[in-house]
């Protein structure tokens, strides 16, 4: 596992264990911080490229494509050993 992914998944995580109100869903990530959480991946145009949605099983995703005026064009897997 790539040291990024361990470091979103460790933000993540410590994020839900303050916030356990939230359930499920995706913890968004933005330049190492949390910015917020969703109940699921939703249309990337929502989110500027280069976030990240970490969900409760860990897969990480991010949005790509776009810029940050219009939104990111997609949801995109990460490959956890990048």
């Amino acid at each position: 596992m790539s040291e990024l992914i361990r470091a979103l998944h460790t933000t993540a995580t410590h994020w839900r264990k303050a916030n356990q109100e939230h359930r499920g869903g995706v913890v968004l990530i933005w330049q190492g911080e949390v910015y917020g959480w969703k109940d699921c991946v939703r249309d990337a145009s929502h989110e500027r490229p280069g976030v990240y949605a970490v969900d409760e099983a860990g897969h990480v995703f991010i949005a790509e494509g776009g810029d940050y005026q219009n939104g990111a064009k997609a949801w995109v897997a990460v490959n956890p050993d990048i």
